[in-house]
């Protein structure tokens, strides 16, 4: 997946702030958020440090050109954005998950993930 599929599922979500007092693109920010939470962060702070953690990996997908936005910054855009416009984007960004999968369970455990879980 490029960020242009994802930034294409979130199309619906505008950037709230004015254009002239921009640095951070908003499609970065909303991916960087959705990825750390998806895997398990559960606050601004968190998000910023699972920015800086994975920021080459971000930087080599074309985003954070400039380096990472704080936290304060990541919550003050996301906390403006249209939750509504939100949701509906990213079921369908999950939607197109399923129908590239044929429809099969993808299923993530925290176990499997952190190699805790013996297989028999």
């Amino acid at each position: 997946m490029t960020i242009d599929v994802f930034a294409q599922h979130f199309a619906d979500v505008k950037d709230p702030r004015q254009t002239a007092k921009t640095s951070d693109p908003l499609y970065d920010v909303l991916f960087l958020s959705i990825c750390a939470i998806i895997t398990g962060c559960e606050g601004w702070e968190d998000i910023e440090d699972f920015g800086k953690a994975r920021l080459t990996w971000l930087q080599g997908l074309g985003l954070f050109k400039e380096g990472l936005p704080v936290h304060d910054t990541i919550a003050r855009l996301i906390s403006r954005v249209n939750p509504t416009a939100l949701q509906s984007s990213f079921i369908r960004w999950m939607q197109e998950g399923v129908k590239l999968n044929e429809g099969e369970v993808v299923a993530v455990d925290g176990k499997r993930l952190r190699s805790s879980y013996q297989m028999t």
